[in-house]
């Protein structure tokens, strides 16, 4: 298939689940990339990109031009996040993409990159915006600061009746959970959706020896540009990591992701807290720990953090809402507590029994090897959009015999 590939950022380590498609789908088909962003990509990146990729398209964003763009939605029903992002040079761009490529089909990442596809084209367009924006806004507006509440009722009341109209744009809608899928199902409910899970590479996250790990270590992993993740490490901190302590004096916290510096600096005093900005490889983070933590109180769709800590072999302590519809369940392949006083007790609990991180880790390792391996995840992609494609196909077919 060729395929037009089209994403309101560059695709790198920190875009995961772009990151780990296009290389992957790359393997068979031919990939033309469009991607929109405030930054352009770096020389390392762009050279990543053009391995996998036949053409790869930056047309840059202003981030001045998108705050403006923002403002001038708010008396209107368009939601910010797609008012930010409008660009008639992404338009145009794609535009010009079609006509040159001929695509079989044009696959989507994010709902506000679907404004830069023109309606009633002949290829299927495939939207994957992975995670319900409606569930989104309903939980942080309910969970976040004063300020992201706000925000949260402006956007959960413009997306409420917003992603409905924007499925129905789509010749497929795709999410990484159900939970996220029904939410918009219930504004568009006749409309074509598919679950794609987002995933983990096992051959990359492999499974720890006992010598890496330390003794009394947490871990948090995530990139810290994303709001919840920011809740959620100071969330542990301020609730969960001191209970922790009573119990373990020694334990260590660490916090691993992009943006830790800038956006942990106020919890630096923590005792036994860390911040490490960006790097390369998480694994050896998720190996040196005892226990990975993902105390998410705010977000949609299903932790990337937890398929991670589950491959490598570090148990893993959650909130419910970070599982999402995880077919993981507690006690066995992870342990989850729905408050801080539950979720220190679980930590505790597997810093100090060397067995049971065992018996975890164990079990979340072949859940991921078996459902949530990449290579399985992008085969799934890769059929979804060989469906789209014949469906269209067979669409046309019809068409024409109805005229003929």
């Amino acid at each position: 298939m060729k395929i037009l590939y089209i994403v309101p950022f560059v695709p790198w380590a920190v875009k995961v689940r772009s990151h780990n498609l296009i290389p992957r789908l790359a393997r068979k088909h031919e990939i033309s990339l469009v991607c929109v962003s405030t930054v352009a990509p770096s020389p390392k990146q762009m050279e990543a990109l053009k391995a996998s990729c036949e053409r790869v398209i930056h047309v840059p964003h202003s981030r001045l031009r998108g705050i403006a763009q923002c403002a001038a939605a708010l008396p209107t029903r368009t939601p910010l996040r797609i008012a930010y992002c409008r660009s008639s040079s992404a338009r145009e761009a794609v535009r010009r993409a079609l006509d040159e490529t001929a695509p079989d089909v044009v696959y989507v990442e994010r709902w506000r990159a679907l404004q830069f596809v023109p309606e009633g084209i002949e290829a299927p367009v495939v939207c994957d915006p992975t995670d319900s924006m409606t569930l989104y806004n309903r939980r942080l507006k309910e969970a976040g600061a004063w300020w992201e509440s706000l925000i949260a009722w402006e956007e959960y009341g413009k997306f409420l009746k917003y992603e409905g109209e924007l499925a129905r744009r789509a010749d497929v809608t795709l999410f990484c959970s159900q939970l996220d899928m029904n939410c918009v199902k219930e504004q568009a409910p006749h409309e074509r959706y598919e679950l794609v899970p987002n995933g983990v590479d096992c051959e990359k996250f492999f499974f720890k020896s006992e010598g890496e790990e330390e003794p009394d270590v947490l871990v948090f992993t995530g990139s810290f540009k994303y709001r919840p993740n920011c809740h959620a490490v100071g969330f542990f901190l301020e609730s969960v990591f001191p209970l922790i302590r009573k119990e373990v004096s020694g334990a260590r916290f660490i916090a691993v992701g992009n943006g830790a510096h800038q956006k942990l600096a106020s919890y630096r005093e923590h005792a036994g807290f860390e911040a490490v900005d960006f790097v390369p490889d998480l694994r050896p983070y998720l190996a040196k720990a005892s226990v990975a933590v993902a105390p998410l109180t705010v977000g949609a769709g299903v932790s990337n953090k937890l398929a991670e800590g589950f491959a490598v072999g570090t148990p893993v302590v959650a909130t419910p809402l970070a599982c999402g519809d995880l077919p993981a369940r507690s006690g066995e392949h992870l342990l989850i507590g729905t408050d801080a006083d539950e979720l220190a007790r679980h930590a505790v609990r597997l810093l100090q029994d060397e067995r049971l991180r065992r018996r975890i880790a164990l079990k979340a390792r072949g859940l991921v090897e078996t459902l949530y391996d990449w290579e399985i995840v992008s085969k799934k992609l890769e059929s979804v959009l060989q469906g789209a494609v014949a469906a269209k196909a067979s669409k046309h077919s019809e068409k024409a015999f109805a005229t003929a």
